[in-house]
């Protein structure tokens, strides 16, 4: 569970006049040093900032997150009038926060939603419904029903078994559980070492997976660990791929995002920004348009690297690049309205992109923890008094 910093109270408070009743008693408890805990992209200076975007890691970024469309035409899903998306290249997340705030959320991440192995008749809905009957294997045709929870999410696993064949998977999560710095080197924590490990006996088979990472310290624990959770017996050989790791989505750097949302008093910041312009649209001055620059990336990065992957691909990056990721692929029906409910990206959550063989896409927005979102509303109220989480 995560204490939050001023700004975050103020948010709150501002949105919500029965919250505003306890932020007042609140603020004047709280100093400038208590630990902040708001998504990964609030820093400890009370303001929400985008984690993995210093102007010195802007210079790893590759050419391709400035690229125009490619004019060859983008593949189009089978199931849904959504075409591919594309990833953001920058990380964000929770601030430092206390070691007891910081032990009760990880007890309330780290469990893993049990999968299920039920059979269904085939659904009509959409992909992003993600109820779909599939094969998990030729010898074993008995379905595996994906079911979705109340925020949209379904289960890494599930959509795992779930799985055809002939079909290929790229399941872009964010990172396990990190330390309280943002820096490249940052590790994860022993929470969000088991997390992923936990995630990973969901996976076991005899199947090889890849994995893709941005670089970062803490991407790369948590693939190696996901691997381990697995069973594998030496450790994987990491693909890293820039295109995750710049602002893919952002036209102008991540420090500048900060700012550009403190001009227009946004009190969640670029987080806020970010969420507002993910489901709303707008910003073109510094943010490019969700759905073409996502149906560039799967052509670019996804496409033209799938060959040289294997069947299952993990690719570990950051919140701000599958959280914008999860609402396209959900059709903007996962539940991630920061700017509305105070919902963000768990850790090790996202989007599973699923390829056919005529490469025709299809999206169910994954989880690797027993949610896909971190209510930062609900832990709030839990903190001050308020409302207890369910």
């Amino acid at each position: 569970m995560y204490k939050l910093n001023h700004s975050v109270l103020r948010t709150i408070a501002t949105k919500s006049h029965s919250v505003a009743i306890i932020t007042i008693a609140v603020l004047s408890a709280c100093s400038d040093t208590t630990s902040s805990t708001a998504p990964e992209s609030i820093a400890s200076s009370s303001s929400i900032t985008i984690e993995e975007q210093s102007s010195s890691e802007n210079a790893i970024v590759e050419s391709s997150s400035s690229a125009a469309l490619d004019s060859a035409g983008i593949v189009q899903s089978t199931d849904s009038k959504s075409s591919a998306f594309q990833q953001s290249s920058s990380s964000s997340g929770p601030p430092k926060n206390s070691s007891s705030s910081r032990s009760s959320h990880r007890r309330s991440s780290s469990s893993i939603t049990p999968t299920s192995s039920s059979a269904i008749s085939s659904s009509q809905d959409t992909p992003t419904s993600s109820s779909r009957e599939v094969s998990s294997s030729s010898t074993a045709p008995s379905p595996v029903k994906i079911a979705l929870d109340e925020n949209g999410f379904a289960t890494v696993a599930d959509v795992y078994k779930s799985l055809a064949p002939e079909e290929k998977a790229v399941f872009i999560i964010r990172h396990s559980e990190r330390e309280d710095d943002v820096a490249i080197e940052t590790e994860l924590t022993a929470n969000g070492v088991k997390m992923a490990q936990d995630l990973g006996a969901t996976l076991k088979s005899d199947e090889e997976f890849s994995y893709i990472t941005s670089g970062f310290v803490r991407t790369n624990e948590t693939a190696n660990n996901i691997s381990k959770g697995r069973g594998e017996a030496s450790l994987p050989k990491l693909i890293t791929n820039y295109d995750i790791t710049g602002n893919w989505f952002l036209k102008i750097s991540a420090d500048s995002l900060a700012l550009y949302a403190t001009k227009l008093n946004m009190k969640g910041n670029s987080v806020e920004l970010m969420a507002h312009w993910a489901y709303e649209g707008g910003y073109p001055d510094a943010l490019y348009e969700l759905s073409p620059r996502a149906e560039e990336f799967m052509q670019k990065v996804i496409l033209k690297n799938l060959s040289k992957w294997k069947r299952v691909s993990i690719m570990v990056s950051h919140d701000i690049l599958v959280m914008p990721l999860a609402v396209f692929g959900s059709n903007k029906k996962v539940a991630l309205k920061y700017h509305e409910d105070y919902h963000w990206i768990n850790y090790i959550a996202g989007l599973a992109i699923i390829i056919g063989a005529d490469n025709s896409m299809r999206y169910v927005p994954v989880k690797g923890a027993a949610s896909g979102v971190i209510d930062y509303l609900a832990i709030f109220m839990e903190e001050h008094g308020g409302q207890k989480r369910k």
